[in-house]
């Protein structure tokens, strides 16, 4: 998908990705599963290929490319983090905020289920880096708050977000992790708690139309 290729046409690359990406989780020949595979690993080997990743997202509808290339992101993000700025940091959260209001509830689960991942690892990442990162409860409202597809994903971002936030992370130390999870624990647990229930509630009894 890149090196010698990455003048190629961005269309023809999302058709072959979603070639490839089918190959790889439909052949009977494990052969060609293989090379499949071997070749995909090319879209989380640099930087210059997250454009790429987020076009796919944008305009395939292969759910098997958009989860290659959603785990490609996600391990794009994490190696690079150090390498990028922090205004990309944010863009790259508002792109993926975006996606899963747009197309999440349109997507293959897994497919959200790895752009969520992407969201709250960015989110803990970058907590002490800018407000916004700490604003991600009031985003997720909206989800809550728009039809039953969507407050299923906000509740998976709050889900993912708690478990994200108990995790250390790669490349940092344990003091700054610690440090990050009482920052999240005082500015956002509680309402979280309180979100959740409510959502739940309204769900239960039907506050939240179909």
């Amino acid at each position: 998908p890149t090196g010698g290729r990455a003048m190629e046409d961005p269309q023809q690359a999302m058709y072959r990705v979603e070639a490839l990406a089918t190959q790889l989780y439909n052949s009977p020949n494990a052969e060609e599963r293989s090379q499949a595979e071997h070749q995909l690993m090319q879209l989380s080997s640099s930087a210059d290929c997250i454009p790429q990743c987020q076009y796919v997202l944008d305009n395939s509808t292969v759910p098997f490319a958009q989860l290659v290339t959603a785990n490609a992101l996600r391990k794009l993000v994490s190696q690079n983090w150090n390498n990028s700025t922090p205004q990309q940091r944010l863009d790259m959260r508002t792109w993926v905020l975006s996606y899963l209001a747009n197309h999440g509830p349109s997507v293959a689960p897994f497919v959200s289920s790895s752009l969520v991942q992407l969201l709250c690892k960015i989110t803990k990442m970058g907590w002490f880096e800018d407000p916004a990162h700490q604003k991600v409860t009031d985003e997720v409202n909206q989800f809550l708050h728009a039809t039953p597809k969507h407050c299923v994903i906000g509740l998976n971002i709050l889900t993912q977000l708690v478990s994200e936030m108990n995790l250390p992370a790669q490349g940092r130390s344990l003091t700054q992790h610690r440090k990050t999870a009482s920052s999240f624990r005082d500015l956002a647990l509680l309402q979280i708690f309180r979100v959740s229930l409510n959502t739940l509630q309204s769900l239960q009894t039907g506050g939240i139309a179909n």
